[in-house]
């Protein structure tokens, strides 16, 4: 069972500790993960779900993000393949009572296009309902990073987004630039590219308090040509 095991680090001993706790009637019979196989794993799900019915839950929803944030994954594109593919199986994205919503980074689409027939027979991702990518429109980009900087605010009323600006950089300008970013985490990767020039760029003896438009467009060109280039895969994470 333990080299079977593909989650866990339990060592033998523990785990024959914790089997021998149950009495031999309920352990016979029982589909014990002793094989590479997945049936024996489909049944003690279905046995899990049967638990959950029995206390009331008919169903559940398993939400999955930020696959690219635990330590060990660090963002690197091949390690979040091998912890969500294994995920990507028809038969268990269509078990009942369960229901799944995977929010992963666009880096693993590219993966997606170079997988073989094999890969796509078994994820069946036409039946997924699978969305290559989500954008968010530009007013709502401003919109939540308003939000943040009205959060991160110490003064009576709030500050705004729009404060860090200098005045010829209309709300218009802003939005129209922030729809280019699609999405949140590009939203405050370049917000924190763009302050951080910003602050190296003026001293502490003759400070400027708000980003100019030359600034703010030159910043923005830099971060969508680097973007540009990882869509294509010419640029590291």
């Amino acid at each position: 069972i333990v080299r079977s095991m593909r989650t866990g680090n339990r060592t033998t001993g523990q785990l024959t500790q914790a089997l021998a706790r149950m009495p031999e009637v309920d352990l016979d019979g029982q589909p014990l993960p002793k094989h590479a196989r997945s049936d024996d794993r489909y049944e003690l799900l279905a046995k899990f779900q049967g638990v959950l019915a029995a206390l009331g839950y008919t169903g559940m929803v398993v939400i999955v993000d930020r696959v690219d944030e635990p330590h060990a994954v660090n963002g690197q594109a091949e390690r979040m393949r091998l912890l969500v593919w294994p995920m990507l199986d028809n038969k268990f994205l269509k078990s009942p009572g369960l229901g799944f919503k995977l929010l992963l980074p666009e880096e693993l689409y590219r993966f997606i296009e170079r997988e073989d027939e094999q890969f796509n027979q078994r994820a069946r991702l036409d039946k997924q309902n699978l969305v290559p990518g989500l954008e968010w429109t530009g007013e709502t980009l401003y919109d939540i990073a308003s939000q943040r900087v009205k959060a991160a605010s110490v003064g009576s009323p709030p500050a705004t987004l729009a404060q860090l600006f200098d005045p010829a950089v209309d709300q218009r300008r802003l939005i129209d630039g922030l729809r280019t970013l699609r999405v949140p985490r590009h939203l405050f990767k370049f917000l924190h590219r763009l302050l951080v020039s910003h602050c190296h760029s003026h001293t502490s003896e003759q400070p400027v308090w708000t980003i100019p438009l030359e600034q703010f467009e030159r910043e923005l060109a830099v971060f969508q040509r680097d973007q540009d280039a990882f869509d294509r895969g010419l640029a590291p994470r």
